[in-house]
């Protein structure tokens, strides 16, 4: 018994021993990944410019397809000329890369330990040859959880430091307004606080008159009603009439229709009449009309141009002139006639126009002046030119004389129509 123990414990302790190796070698090749040394892959060089870097790569960093890992990092380093940052890798062959591949650097939301993402494959004829070389895009850390890359951040920066820098230049050039108003609220402020003791013993008047008139409006409101009784009383009355007077009524409505049927069709076809008769005579007496007006605006000018003389030379009221004062009055009595005679001229002509627009508007309707009013028109415009004429001649040679030797001796009449 005592020889078979002793064996038996060896071979606990041998397998314990062997267990403990196996299990060591095990681990060891878990944390190495040296199994995914054993799958077959690809190797190739993702490129990264030196300002965006590598930042927490090393090597056995993850290499990613869509978030799943495929991949390793095998080592890290810079190119001979320093300008990039040099990252081999190792992927699995069972999927393929293209040229074209998107592969990023993505870095976690905390701590420093940063992947390669392949966040698409590529596309093309030729898959990525071993050792290759492709670029990759720059860390996006916490912003590219947001779909930001380090560019949108610069602009969005420089974008903000514009927009405070125009803020500041606003403010500073508007600092006396600024100041102004932040016064003016100050000083309101106070007021108000000043005031608010006698405000709100008036708001407190208010708040109990108010009470009060709504205390008032049960019973105002009872009288209105009282009055609406009343006055839908006094409807019914009012209807109560208009029924017991209804054929008094309706006879007053026959005898007005009669009335205005009667004046349709025997006063209106008299008014008528009578109008045309005003019409014709109107037509028949238009050069007397005329001629009245016209000797009515003459009379008109003349008075006008007497109380202007007057009123400039009033003395002459009084007083005799005298002999240079009568060869100014040779001269006025010239000018007056020149201008009675173009005033004369002027509404002849006008006369005569209007005559010929109303021939010209009658033609059409078959009617028009009679031959008799467009002579008299026409005569009466022949009149006015001669007078023109004589009162120009008359002008022209008192002007002439009151420069030459020879005056006149008296003063000179006004031209005769």
């Amino acid at each position: 018994m005592s020889l078979r123990s002793p064996s038996k414990y060896t071979i606990l302790a041998g397998l314990f021993l062997l267990g403990s190796v196996a299990l060591a070698i095990a681990v060891a090749f878990s944390l190495t990944n040296v199994l995914d040394r054993l799958v077959p892959s690809n190797k190739f060089t993702i490129r990264f410019s030196m300002s965006a870097g590598a930042p927490g790569l090393k090597p056995d960093s993850q290499v990613t397809l869509g978030g799943q890992k495929i991949g390793s990092v095998t080592s890290v380093g810079f190119d001979a000329d320093s300008t990039h940052v040099l990252v081999g890798v190792r992927v699995a062959a069972a999927y393929p890369i293209y040229p074209n591949a998107v592969v990023g650097l993505e870095r976690p939301l905390l701590g420093s330990q940063s992947w390669i993402n392949i966040s698409s494959v590529g596309s093309g004829d030729a898959k990525l040859a071993q050792g290759a070389i492709i670029d990759g895009r720059a860390a996006g850390g916490f912003l590219a959880q947001f779909g930001l890359t380090q560019e949108d951040v610069r602009k969005l920066l420089d974008s903000t430091q514009a927009t405070v820098t125009n803020l500041n230049e606003l403010i500073a050039a508007n600092r006396p307004k600024i100041d102004g108003i932040v016064d003016n609220v100050g000083s309101i402020t106070k007021s108000a606080s000043e005031h608010w003791p006698k405000w709100s013993g008036q708001l407190d008047t208010t708040l109990t008159n108010v009470a009060d008139f709504s205390g008032k409006l049960g019973p105002m409101a009872d009288n209105f009603n009282g009055k609406v009784d009343n006055f839908g009383k006094l409807l019914g009355n009012v209807n109560t009439v208009i029924d017991e007077n209804r054929p008094n009524i309706k006879q007053i409505t026959t005898d007005a229709s009669a009335i205005a049927s009667d004046f349709r069709s025997k006063t209106m076809p008299s008014i008528d009449n009578v109008a045309k008769g005003i019409e014709a005579w109107c037509a028949t007496e238009l050069p007397e009309l005329r001629r009245s007006v016209a000797n009515l605006r003459l009379m008109t000018d003349q008075a006008k141009r007497a109380v202007v003389e007057i009123r400039a030379q009033p003395w002459r009221l009084f007083f005799q002139p005298s002999k240079k004062e009568l060869e100014t009055d040779v001269l006025f009595w010239a000018a007056n006639a020149y201008a009675d005679a173009v005033s004369d001229l002027r509404s002849a002509s006008e006369g005569m126009q209007q005559t010929i627009a109303l021939a010209n508007k009658s033609n059409a309707a078959g009617t028009g002046p009679s031959a008799a009013m467009l002579e008299a028109q026409y005569k009466l415009l022949q009149d006015s030119m001669q007078v023109y004429k004589k009162a120009e001649q008359d002008l022209l040679e008192v002007l002439i004389l009151r420069t030459g030797a020879n005056k006149p001796s008296g003063p000179a009449q006004p031209a005769t129509k």
